[in-house]
């Protein structure tokens, strides 16, 4: 899997959320500011709770952004053989002893935990480093195993790969 690719699928990916975030915290302002929001008597709270929904808003605007320029400003750093696994490092696990060869692939960023994209045919998964998976794959080297929960039960995988 190549990284610069994977690097560039997470920054559209980003943009594309943070473009979101800016359309709808302008839908939400629009709806705030509109003259129908105007409260009629005591018990009409819609303008109110239409200015609570738009602050809400272009505060996930300011992190969608930041979470942006993090990786639009950032270029891929690429692991040696021998290095652990770190920030901004892409790691690629396999089951441990187990005839399946499917791969399971994570990049470890220091935002947007929990976003993924899918690169031909391969999901890679963002993780922060104060997850679960994270904090279990943190200074790790290819070759050790790892447990990691799935469904309730725990699972062992053997990191295959760090780029």
């Amino acid at each position: 899997m190549n990284k610069h690719d994977v690097y560039e699928a997470v920054t559209a990916a980003l943009l594309s959320r943070y473009e979101t975030a800016k359309w709808a915290a302008k839908q939400a302002h629009d709806a705030a500011t509109d003259e129908e929001s105007v409260a009629e008597n005591k018990y009409d709270t819609f303008g109110l709770e239409a200015s609570y929904l738009a602050h809400g808003q272009s505060k996930r605007v300011l992190e969608c952004e930041n979470e942006w320029h993090c990786f639009n400003k950032k270029s891929p750093i690429l692991f040696s053989e021998g290095n652990a696994v770190e920030l901004w490092g892409l790691v690629s696990l396999v089951r441990a002893n187990s005839k399946s060869a499917a791969e399971k692939h994570f990049f470890i960023s220091p935002c947007a935990g929990g976003l993924s994209v899918e690169m031909t045919n391969q999901t890679v998964y963002l993780v922060t480093p104060s997850s679960p998976v994270g904090r279990t794959l943190i200074s790790k080297y290819v070759g050790d195993e790892v447990e990691l929960l799935q469904n309730g039960q725990v699972m062992r995988y053997e990191i295959l790969n760090l780029v």
